[in-house]
């Protein structure tokens, strides 16, 4: 705290001793015990939170201007009884007019500070330069005591000090400044200075965001209705209505839940909303046992308002009975607050039961994460109330993160989403006033619960379509491989089996012409004809075994594979089991591994630069593995494979996948490279 914090506070607790001290002393009757009242619940609690918050944060504007407004409340009790003793006297002594400056000082800066106050609320900032204009317009109110000395030619006192006929002369009054002297009156009675603030208030309120507004709202429902009742009793007075008339005393007995209002609604904020970064470890049971006490003091002030302005012209009896109206009347609107309180401090009750049920009915419309996360954490925002929840998946995963709310700072609760024991993201939820209970955890598991169910179906999903377009994909190119293998053995045939037939016919036909005409000996034309035939045999023998070598059919895949290799100008060594050697497979699969290790063993011999090549088989566990690896250049992930040029690798893995089986390929820069397939046995085409 600074020194001049302290010396107000100093200040300040000396006029709230003088005030107590006066009223015990006081045993002339002059001082009335219920006038403790206003001292203990209005100035009082307000001291207290001034003088709190300025040792909590002695350099925010906001905190020094509640505890200059709390000093000048404490400082006017003090005065207000020696002030009224001197009133009433016979003879006041010289003292009154000093005296009374000083509680007329007390209550405009208390207006002043609390019009500054509730104008920068709740930051004790202001946006815009006319509004900074009108607050510093604020201060100039304090120039109405000299002014009142001056212009009236008696003392002007406070209405609840003395309301009579001027009987005190003022020790400094000019004569011809009198026609200025009840206009000034009326503006310091009226406390019309206090307006000013209002429309920046007001402003301020309008342009702010959603979460100021929040702040702002419930000082800005009270300050409207706060003035219009005010005004409305002004209204009254300048209309010639006498003060003793019921419209004006029925105004009258709701000044003091007005004037207790405030001070309450500024605690409130400061406990409720943890304005003045303050930091307050405050249980909200206090905080709504204080406010639903408030509303009831209001109600019973509200109820006994009419019988207590008309008692004195109604007989007693009708005067209880408009209390009796009045309770009931204004129960409704009772309850209504309280609600309205409950809602403030514990936030809107949301049924938990019901919001499960929504949730669950809309995982039946949700068809994609990007959905899916938004309302998950929504759902736990709304049923948690708090501040903000974030839901994070991998980040390989589509839509991966969403977040309702703004998320700051570590989070308070968090719960894994679990998937068979395996852990598939994380729901994290802000801290909160007050913490999470137990039904918080609870709630929260739950929806995680049906959440990581969803997220796994639509994952699943996702997997399914994606594995169908492939398929399509392959089938797509399978057949479009089929029709090419089926173009290029017709091109075989017509370029080189159906050339030698059209040869051998030829000569055929030639030998016959020859032997009828006996030109050349029949063993030689025989001879060339035997030749032909012997080559066209050998073309098509070539030509089935491009399509489907007969040794795989004859004596199984290994010996095909063997009769492979052995063509190849590389060293090739094929391993296999002696048990493998006499198994046979499905024509399928014996046909796809034959063909993958074709392709594999091709590539290595015309991009590899290998010198050595091993085949492995092996039947394990219902699958059929095949491992091709050489020790050649390499196969990188980054560079261009040795198995990427043309279409082979492709048409491979489809033909592999079409059976249910995988085909994968490792490899480094020069540590050679490794084909690796796995095919269910008995798998025939789909």
């Amino acid at each position: 705290m600074r020194p001049r914090q302290r010396a107000l506070t100093a200040i300040g607790v000396a006029g709230l001793l003088a005030r107590v001290a006066y009223v015990i002393r006081a045993a002339d009757g002059t001082a009335v015990l219920s006038d403790l009242y206003w001292t203990a619940f209005g100035v009082l609690p307000m001291f207290a939170v001034a003088v709190w918050l300025v040792r909590r944060r002695p350099g925010h504007p906001q905190a020094h201007r509640l505890l200059l407004l709390a000093v000048a409340m404490a400082v006017g009790v003090g005065v207000e009884g020696p002030l009224r003793q001197m009133i009433t006297a016979i003879d006041p002594g010289r003292w009154l007019a000093p005296l009374n400056l000083v509680g007329q000082y007390c209550n405009l800066t208390a207006m002043v500070a609390g019009g500054v106050l509730v104008a920068t609320y709740p930051d004790g900032l202001v946006e815009r330069r006319w509004q900074r204009w009108l607050v510093r317009g604020l201060w100039a109110n304090l120039a109405l005591p000299p002014l009142l000395l001056l212009t009236n030619p008696t003392l002007v006192f406070d209405a609840w000090l003395y309301d009579g006929p001027g009987r005190v002369p003022s020790p400094l009054a000019v004569s011809w400044l009198a026609p200025l002297g009840p206009p000034l009156a009326e503006l310091y009675a009226g406390a019309y200075g206090i307006v000013l603030a209002l429309p920046v208030l007001l402003a301020r309120y309008l342009l702010a965001g959603q979460e100021q507004r929040r702040r702002m709202r419930l000082l800005v429902y009270f300050m409207a209705t706060a003035m219009l009742i005010i005004m409305t009793g002004n209204a009254l007075r300048w209309l010639g209505v006498p003060d003793d008339a019921p419209a004006l005393l029925l105004i009258g007995t709701l000044y003091w839940p007005m004037v207790l209002g405030l001070p309450a609604i500024i605690v409130f904020g400061v406990l409720r909303y943890r304005l003045f970064d303050v930091d307050v470890a405050f249980r909200r049971s206090v905080v709504y046992g204080a406010l639903t006490l408030g509303i009831a003091v209001a109600y019973v002030a509200v109820a006994a308002a009419p019988g207590l302005a008309f008692g004195s012209r109604i007989p007693v009896e009708l005067a209880v009975l408009l209390t009796v109206v009045a309770a009931v009347a204004f129960q409704p609107l009772r309850r209504r607050l309280e609600a309205v309180a409950d809602r403030l401090v514990f936030g809107a009750k949301v049924n938990r039961y019901q919001l499960l049920t929504a949730f669950g009915a809309g995982l039946e419309q949700t068809v994609d994460l990007p959905e899916l996360l938004p309302r998950l954490a929504d759902t736990v925002r709304r049923g948690l109330a708090a501040p903000w929840v974030r839901v994070s998946l991998p980040v390989s995963m589509p839509g991966a993160e969403a977040a309702a709310g703004e998320p700051q700072g570590a989070a308070a609760l968090s719960v894994p989403l679990e998937r068979d024991g395996q852990a598939v993201g994380r729901i994290e939820c802000g801290s909160k006033d007050g913490g999470y209970d137990q039904a918080d955890r609870e709630l929260l598991t739950t929806l995680a619960a049906q959440a990581t169910t969803a997220i796994a179906n639509l994952r699943l999903t996702a997997q399914l379509a994606e594995r169908l377009d492939e398929l399509a994909a392959s089938r797509a190119r399978i057949v479009a491989a089929q029709d090419t293998e089926r173009r290029r053995i017709e091109r075989d045939i017509h370029d080189g089996v159906q050339q030698h037939v059209v040869a051998l016919i030829t000569k055929i036909r030639l030998a016959r012409n020859a032997l009828q005409r006996s030109e050349r000996p029949a063993d030689t034309v025989l001879a060339e004809v035997q030749a032909d035939a012997t080559e066209l045999l050998a073309d098509l023998r070539e030509l089935a075994h491009g399509i489907h070598p007969p040794v795989l059919s004859d004596r199984g895949l290994v010996e095909a594979i063997e009769t492979r290799a052995d063509r190849l100008p590389i060293a090739v060594e094929v391993l296999a089991a002696p048990a493998l050697r006499e198994r046979r497979f499905g024509e399928e699969v014996e046909g796809a591994a034959y063909f993958v290790v074709c392709e594999a063993l091709t590539n290595v011999v015309k991009h590899a630069a290998a010198s050595t090549a091993v085949v492995e088989l092996a039947a394990t566990n219902g699958h059929l593995s095949i491992l091709v690896r050489d020790d050649g250049t390499g196969a990188g992930a980054a560079a261009g494979s040795i198995y990427a040029n043309g279409h082979g690798l492709t048409n491979l893995r489809d033909r592999v996948e079409a059976l249910g089986g995988s085909l994968r390929i490792d490899g480094n820069p020069g540590t050679g490279t490794q084909l690796t397939a796995e095919l269910p046995v008995g798998a025939s085409r789909g």
